[in-house]
């Protein structure tokens, strides 16, 4: 070969290559980049899942300005945040900034998941390896070429001065603070440093919390508002996953057994979820909502297909917190990706009022092991409820009673004094009479008249004042109310117990809110559970709720809870409250098994001796018959 044609050649070969060195990558979409060079824990490459990919594609869509993801825990939103901040690191160069819920938080995803990133090929030489720096890197602080990461607290009032932004990655946004500092609103804060950005883009994601102070559930319903739609694989209906009621479309098993989980599509369809992954790959998202440059999304455990969210896992899981307020909210929030509903919020009377059940009034039904009573003091009458008490604080209306004449008189106090000897038939057979009555004294005009009965009437009954604390416990210690000319308190007098009326309220508006078993499931009734007779008429029904907590304040105003009433008679809600701070003075909430089983032995049904046989003397037939 000529040397003159060598030479243009090795000129070309080296053009190329300064060429292809000055090319700009590859225009991918964060899910093609992710499945090329995102990294698992493991190492492993990440294969999106059909779910996420759409999410990871809507991050690098020019014409989507902020996402909003609500969803539970192993949904992989960790691992499409790592993808995601290492496409605007190595792709897109983009100054960044990840806003955890405290500076500590801070500190540890940038140790946790900032760190693991230097092991990703396509990132060697962006990031300083783990554990060096480069001029001016610190935990929360990252440079490399065309761009910077920022990592910090949303409770940090200075996280969001003097900074310009491409990428804001909120984080876990229900555990933020209130507001930060003095500055306001943290994500009001943040979304102001992207206006100088070209290609915007704010990603909001959390598990949900509460409901009505959920900042990601606000965030969800001010976008698309999408859910991700699946086909069933035996009648073809797309629709998105439920839980479910145990009526329609959700989640259902057999006898208990969570083992035996399926789903129930919409038509009535068993599935198993043998099924789960080709209803992945031929599902689609819909939006409720039209696009106006902000997607939101709502994804839950059922849908990942790693063994860990199986069905019969979520069931069992579901079955092991169901009896435990505090374990179903943290299951409802995790497994639902759902807000956990306050139950300040006043349910529905007439679904008390449909679900009534027939017992024979006056009667304690199988399961209420012991009565307490609470009673209403107004200016013309007395308002008494009897409540049964069964194990895990399943309850029973056995009986509300109007006892008129204004408390200033002796009417209605013998009347009370009568009712209160009174005993009340087990469906035992056995006789049930009172173990605790709790009387409100909280009333400065009747106060000295319900102190003058509580005197005489016994160690049973207990005088009562509701706190205004809305996290006082639902039985406080008690103080002397009697006091002598001097001021001083009287040993042995009246004694004043503080009810927590907030707490108790919203106990008992959460065990309203629990479905009564399916035949078809098997189970018992959910602790809680309370029963209502169908002599509680539509009066006691709306009485039972009526009112609910409201709360005020917020955006950057301290916020108050209260109750408020929703009609002008709530005497039956008011003496359920007081009959439940009766029964926490019998010890209704430290009661074990042991002692509910002492219980049921002094209420087991009566044996009667069964009669003695008595021999039959045969009949003869006389003589005179057969003649």
């Amino acid at each position: 070969m000529p040397l003159d044609l060598r030479v243009s050649e090795l000129v070309a070969e080296t053009a190329s290559g300064w060429f292809a060195a000055l090319r700009p990558p590859p225009r991918l979409s964060l899910a093609e980049w992710a499945e090329q060079h995102a990294r698992l824990y493991d190492g492993a490459v990440f294969k999106p899942y059909a779910y996420q990919r759409e999410i990871l594609d809507a991050m690098t869509d020019p014409v989507v300005e902020r996402i909003t993801l609500m969803k539970s825990a192993r949904v992989g939103y960790t691992q499409m945040l790592s993808a995601a901040l290492g496409y605007f690191i190595a792709q897109r160069p983009s100054k960044i900034m990840v806003v955890q819920p405290t500076t500590e938080d801070a500190e540890d995803y940038s140790k946790d998941t900032i760190d693991p990133l230097h092991d990703w090929p396509v990132l060697a030489g962006l990031l300083s390896e783990a554990g060096a720096k480069k001029k001016g890197d610190t935990i929360k602080r990252k440079a490399f070429p065309g761009g910077s990461l920022k990592i910090t607290g949303a409770n940090s009032p200075r996280a969001f001065r003097r900074i310009d932004l491409d990428v804001l990655l909120f984080d876990e946004i229900d555990g933020y603070p209130a507001v930060a500092g003095k500055e306001g609103d943290q994500i009001a804060l943040g979304l102001k440093r992207l206006t100088q950005s070209l290609q915007p883009l704010a990603v909001l994601g959390s598990t949900p919390l509460l409901d009505g102070e959920s900042k990601i559930a606000d965030a969800f319903a001010a976008g698309t508002m999408e859910r991700y739609h699946v086909p069933c694989p035996h009648c073809g209906a797309m629709q998105p996953l439920v839980w479910g009621d145990g009526n329609g479309a959700g989640m259902r098993w057999r006898n208990g057994d969570p083992g035996t989980a399926f789903y129930v599509c919409v038509n009535g369809c068993p599935i198993d979820e043998s099924h789960k992954l080709e209803m992945l790959e031929a599902g689609r998202w819909v939006a409720e909502q039209p696009f106006k440059g902000h997607r939101s999304f709502h994804i839950w455990s059922a849908y990942c297909p790693l063994p860990g969210a199986a069905w019969p896992k979520l069931v069992a899981e579901f079955l092991a917190a169901k009896k435990d307020r505090e374990k179903l909210q943290v299951w409802t929030n995790t497994v639902l990706g759902e807000t956990w509903v306050d139950r300040g919020e006043a349910p529905d009377w007439r679904r008390l009022y449909d679900r009534r059940e027939t017992w024979e009034p006056g009667t304690v039904p199988v399961g209420g092991l012991f009565l307490t009573v609470g009673i209403d003091v107004q200016r013309d009458r007395i308002e008494v409820s009897v409540w049964a008490w069964g194990r895990g604080k399943e309850s029973w209306l056995i009986e509300h009673r109007v006892l008129m004449g204004a408390p200033f008189t002796d009417t209605p106090w013998r009347a009370l004094s009568a009712m209160l000897a009174e005993t009340w038939r087990h469906e035992h057979g056995t006789e049930l009479s009172i173990s605790m009555a709790a009387i409100d004294a909280g009333d400065g005009v009747t106060m000295e008249a319900v102190k003058a009965w509580v005197r005489n009437a016994g160690p049973r009954v207990m005088a009562i004042k509701g706190s205004s604390l809305a996290l006082a416990p639902i039985l406080g210690q008690p103080s002397t109310a009697d006091v002598s000319y001097r001021g001083k308190k009287i040993s042995g007098g009246v004694k004043l117990w503080p009810v927590g009326v907030s707490v108790a309220k919203s106990e008992f508006y959460g065990f309203l809110r629990l479905d009564r078993p399916t035949a078809e499931s098997g189970e018992p009734f959910p602790a809680g559970y309370v029963h209502l007779p169908m002599h509680a008429g539509e009066e006691t029904c709306r009485q039972l709720v009526g009112e609910h907590r409201v709360t005020r304040g917020g955006k950057g105003r301290k916020r108050t809870t209260g109750w408020e009433p929703l009609r002008d008679r709530v005497e039956a809600l008011d003496c359920r409250n007081y009959a439940r701070a009766a029964a926490a003075r019998q010890g209704l909430d430290r009661m074990n098994e042991a002692a509910w089983a002492e219980l049921e032995t002094t209420l087991a049904p009566v044996k009667l001796p069964a009669p003695q046989s008595i021999p039959i003397r045969r009949a003869t037939r006389s003589k005179w018959i057969d003649d």
